[in-house]
């Protein structure tokens, strides 16, 4: 294996074990793993350079109780990072918030850090269905697509 995989590849464990310890102590330690360009994405939002990032990581300590990550799998190929992982909180809106998503995360040239982290999951089914208000109508609509 050259040592570009290998920095790669010890780069997406350190990051897992990064998201597995999430805390509002630990979250700027995210700096250490990134690019100053660093780019941020989730289905809520886009998030440039580490100091934001830092900040709308922070933001779910104070927005949910006991948010925690569990990373499943880990993989690489090529140019890309793939986690797996299990999320959990518990969230005013909807009480006990659990689910699976994916993350897809980019190396800079030399594999020594991250240059982006796309989050792959389903907020309509994930959070958006879980709100009373919201439930009945995304099911009526789920309802109408599939009999389409």
């Amino acid at each position: 294996m050259n040592d570009i995989t290998d920095a790669k590849r010890q780069l997406l464990a350190t990051y897992a074990d990064y998201y597995e310890k999430l805390s509002l102590e630990t979250v700027d330690q995210l700096k250490e793993l990134v690019t100053d360009d660093f780019v941020f994405c989730d289905p809520f939002t886009t998030v440039r350079g580490p100091d934001a990032v830092c900040a709308y990581l922070a933001k779910a300590f104070t927005d949910a109780d006991h948010p925690r990550f569990v990373v499943t799998h880990r993989a690489i190929d090529r140019d890309r990072g793939f986690l797996r992982w299990r999320f959990s909180a518990r969230v005013k809106v909807i009480g006990n918030w659990e689910f699976t998503g994916m993350s897809e995360v980019t190396f800079n040239d030399d594999g020594t850090r991250l240059a982006s982290h796309f989050d792959h999951w389903d907020s309509g089914q994930n959070f958006y269905a879980k709100i009373p208000v919201l439930r009945w109508f995304i099911q009526r609509l789920a309802r109408r697509v599939g009999s389409l």
